[in-house]
């Protein structure tokens, strides 16, 4: 009786935590696959056709306002994510250019984008706040403009799906995660 007065705790403790980490992997493997197809289809709509001096219509505030492109991005991605995440909410999905994009880079191991790609401080983004399943603009400066579309110098585009994990089993535990995905440009036709 006493040894499993000892033990039964530990035990407990080591399976629920097993049982977390599982749950918690899971839900990084979907945001993961969901910021792929999003980065995958993002590369095929490119900037859309922007060509230089375009003006603003409809969701744009300008003619490099990147709206209509984003909307079909994030729309690809919630339907991706939302029904595979277990116990994490999507809190913000952003579309960002990666330094090192375009020009220079060569996809050469090693040579760019710097970091695999992931987001940091200072880049061009578009910021999508998620609540209750809906994104709504936060704020841009990935515009049209900036997507260069043309062969050999294709910028690559970035797609970062940011969640917030709760244990279902230790309450205690929650964890905001990020995945994401970087992919080149498709080039205009």
């Amino acid at each position: 009786m006493v040894e499993l007065a000892i033990l039964l705790p530990i035990l407990v403790t080591l399976f629920l935590g097993s049982w977390t980490a599982a749950d918690l992997i899971s839900d990084n493997n979907a945001a993961a696959q969901a910021s792929r197809a999003g980065a995958r289809f993002a590369a095929e709509l490119g900037n859309g056709g922007w060509k230089s001096g375009a003006g603003s219509s409809g969701c744009q505030t300008s003619g490099t306002d990147p709206c209509k492109i984003d909307v079909q991005i994030v729309d690809q991605v919630l339907p991706i994510v939302a029904p595979k995440l277990t116990n994490a909410t999507v809190t913000e999905i952003d579309i960002y250019q990666p330094s090192g994009s375009g020009n220079s880079c060569t996809f050469a191991s090693g040579t760019c984008p710097p970091n695999n790609g992931a987001y940091t401080s200072g880049e061009l983004i578009d910021v999508y706040n998620v609540s209750a399943g809906v994104a709504t603009l936060a704020s841009w400066s990935f515009g049209l403009d900036k997507r260069g579309t043309s062969h050999p110098t294709e910028d690559e585009l970035g797609v970062r799906v940011v969640f917030h994990y709760t244990s279902p089993t230790m309450t205690v535990f929650t964890q905001t995660d990020s995945q994401y995905s970087v992919v080149r440009l498709a080039p205009v036709a």
